[in-house]
């Protein structure tokens, strides 16, 4: 459960770094990485990606969308 909160606190933190990079409005950011690949990696219990700095994981879905 307090698990849940920590990720939770560092989503938002992520989508506020990627709103202010990007220049998107907070409610662009939130459907950007909610239907990112890198949200589904975030979210997979066993992957380590959460552990990584907010700026990674921020340059990570930039990455991503430029792919697109």
């Amino acid at each position: 459960m307090i698990t849940d909160v920590l990720a939770w606190n560092k989503y938002s933190r992520i989508i506020k770094r990627l709103a202010e990079r990007l220049d998107l409005s907070d409610l662009q950011a939130i459907s950007l990485f909610y239907k990112s690949r890198v949200y589904r990696v975030l979210s997979d219990k066993s992957s380590l990606l959460i552990t990584q700095p907010e700026m990674y994981i921020v340059d990570e879905l930039v990455e991503e969308l430029n792919q697109k």
